[in-house]
């Protein structure tokens, strides 16, 4: 669930050319009728106490099928633990969207580890090198003309971010930068998926001009995109981008998915980041979820 969840969509995503069996990512509280005794499982939760993955844990237990856990410790630790099956434990102490890469890499790691993927080292390292160098370009200290997520920023200052990605990388990017937007910034935020968003969303932005002046398009890039895709993007581009404040592409770096998932993911990381400070609040908090859990916990 959550930034905790967002472990399994980059996974899916890197690996839909590669794994020869369905990936499933659950984000609730039931575990979908197909799993059993045969099925890999993998329960992710940063705290180890989202209630959705423990009960997706307990009912995986129930079917006799081999668990990874990953987490920081909590409930999901002792039930690992109690149940003799592998934790890997991750550090603890940061918000689990900041811990995107503790809760991704240990999955890759162990599915190499099973032989059920080829080595991703080399992969894993040109994201670590490619991440480290753009630290450095989009860091506070390097100012807005030389960094590219604080200028971004300014501009989506009191707009609101439609983020539009497609097939492959771009598409779990998108779904990051909206929840990002979310949860950083504290606004709200929309985001979408070439091609299915020709076959709907496109339409929606034929009226209400005086409200979608307000709205400002995010498109995420990637050299790696089928030629009719490029061209998806393209045309829908030109039929509604008089409907937007402004648009902007975002164009994914590196060699491997891995990277460039990564890449772009964490540019948008930034420009929330700085988006947060532009209107004056801590990205850090999340009240609400704090809020609901805490209610959720009365209840039960």
């Amino acid at each position: 669930m959550g930034g905790s969840g967002i472990s399994g969509d980059i996974i899916k995503i890197i690996l839909s050319d590669e794994v020869k069996v369905p990936i499933w990512v659950n984000k609730g509280y039931s575990i979908p009728s197909f799993v059993d005794r045969g099925t890999l499982c993998f329960a992710v939760s940063y705290s180890g106490d989202t209630e959705e993955t423990l009960s997706c844990f307990d009912q995986a237990v129930r079917l006799g099928c081999p668990i990874i856990s990953i987490a920081s410790g909590g409930m999901l630790e002792s039930a690992a633990q109690k149940h003799g099956m592998p934790l890997i434990k991750i550090p603890g102490g940061i918000q689990p969207r900041s811990a995107l890469g503790y809760l991704t890499l240990p999955i890759l790691i162990a599915l190499q580890k099973s032989d059920i993927i080829a080595n991703k080292m080399e992969d894993i390292e040109e994201t670590i090198k490619l991440l480290k160098d753009k630290a450095k370009k989009l860091s506070l200290s390097r100012p807005c003309e030389q960094n590219g997520a604080k200028g971004l920023s300014l501009k989506l200052f009191g707009r609101i971010p439609v983020v539009y990605g497609s097939d492959g990388p771009t598409a779990v990017a998108a779904l990051r930068w909206k929840c990002q937007f979310n949860e950083n910034a504290k606004i709200p935020a929309f985001w979408h998926v070439f091609p299915e968003l020709n076959h709907n969303e496109t339409v929606g932005w034929e009226l209400l001009e005086n409200i979608t002046e307000n709205f400002y398009l995010i498109l995420l890039r990637d050299e790696g995109e089928p030629e009719r895709i490029k061209r998806r993007i393209e045309i829908t581009r030109s039929l509604i981008e008089d409907h937007f404040g402004d648009v902007v592409e975002v164009w994914a770096e590196g060699k491997s998915k891995l990277t460039r998932t990564f890449s772009i993911i964490y540019f948008g990381d930034f420009v929330s980041a700085y988006l947060a400070v532009l209107n004056g609040v801590d990205p850090t908090p999340v009240h609400r979820i704090t809020l609901l859990k805490k209610k959720l916990a009365e209840s039960s």
